[in-house]
């Protein structure tokens, strides 16, 4: 027996599709059907759900309110029957996770070598998004795990690694200031920069730290492509101010080095893998868990 009503999976998909006569094709059955579920569960709930309108059906407030408990219903009723299979099948199971895009290439082939080599037949969704986004998708379960920069503190987060992630610049290996453990700001001004445009979140802490410094360091390109910048320290020696994020896949892979700021007043955030707090992990989401916190613990930063 279904634990969700019929009735509540056909208001959802008229939701969806905004008409009852197409919500019909999709069930085959009959649009009279659908439309007697949705008037039985409107005098069940003593409100209209849907505005009637010209060209097809618009959800009122109360009908919002529904829909959106009905989609978390059917959510975790996913998710409880995801976790029954992997209690059957313990090797095996789902995982939905939200990563930055600097993060997608490392984590996700190295998360792929990791199950591989211990037989794991685990399927992946993965998002890529900004810090914003992809909270949001985790708060509303949509996702199991999620790394984030900045991330701010609410009641449904759970943070399961930080990492901090003070602003830094990148070189090269082979850099002449590549062997440093930090490094002042007042050290870098004689050195030729590569900087984010103020489209990027380091730019400001660049330019308050600098300005409040009095420093003023030659600047040979400004760019908001992190790639670029990427691109210019690797090829021409460059100095670039980037984040730890922006960075993770070149730390990882051993290409660049990251050497923090060691003025005081130049402070960025923490770099976190987060989980909902009122969710718990099912066993697939579990093993990924431990694997993207061995690899933020991993990370080469000095």
């Amino acid at each position: 027996m279904p634990l969700i009503s019929p009735a509540a999976s056909w208001l959802s998909l008229v939701a969806k599709v905004g008409s009852i006569r197409r919500a019909a094709v999709q069930l085959n059955v009959s649009p009279s059907a659908v439309n007697r579920q949705i008037l039985k569960l409107e005098a069940e709930y003593g409100a209209p759900l849907f505005e009637r309108l010209p060209r097809g059906l618009r959800l009122t407030e109360a009908g919002r309110m529904l829909v959106a408990n009905v989609e978390r219903w059917q959510h975790d009723h996913a998710r409880t029957l995801q976790s029954l299979a992997e209690l059957r099948s313990p090797m095996s199971g789902h995982a939905a996770i939200g990563l930055m895009e600097s993060f997608g290439r490392a984590v996700v082939s190295r998360l792929m070598t990791h199950m591989a080599e211990r037989h794991f037949q685990v399927s992946l969704d993965v998002q890529i998004g900004g810090t914003e986004q992809i909270v949001g998708q985790l708060v509303a379960r949509k996702l199991d795990l999620a790394i984030c920069y900045a991330v701010p503190r609410q009641p449904d987060i759970q943070f399961l690694a930080r990492v901090p992630s003070n602003p830094g610049i990148v070189v090269a290996r082979g850099h002449p200031l590549a062997n440093r453990k930090s490094i002042r700001l007042a050290d870098c001004a004689r050195h030729s920069f590569v900087l984010p445009d103020a489209s990027l979140t380091s730019r400001g802490i660049l330019d308050r730290a600098l300005r409040r410094a009095g420093l003023h360091p030659a600047t040979m390109v400004t760019t908001n492509s992190i790639e670029v910048m990427k691109t210019l320290v690797r090829e021409h020696r460059q100095i670039a101010l980037l984040g730890l994020p922006d960075i993770h896949s070149d730390l990882l892979d051993g290409e660049f080095v990251y050497i923090p700021f060691a003025d005081r007043h130049v402070r960025g955030s923490s770099l976190s893998l987060i989980a909902h707090r009122h969710v718990r992990l099912s066993p697939a989401a579990a093993m990924v868990a431990d694997h993207l916190k061995d690899q933020l613990q991993r990370l080469p930063v000095k």
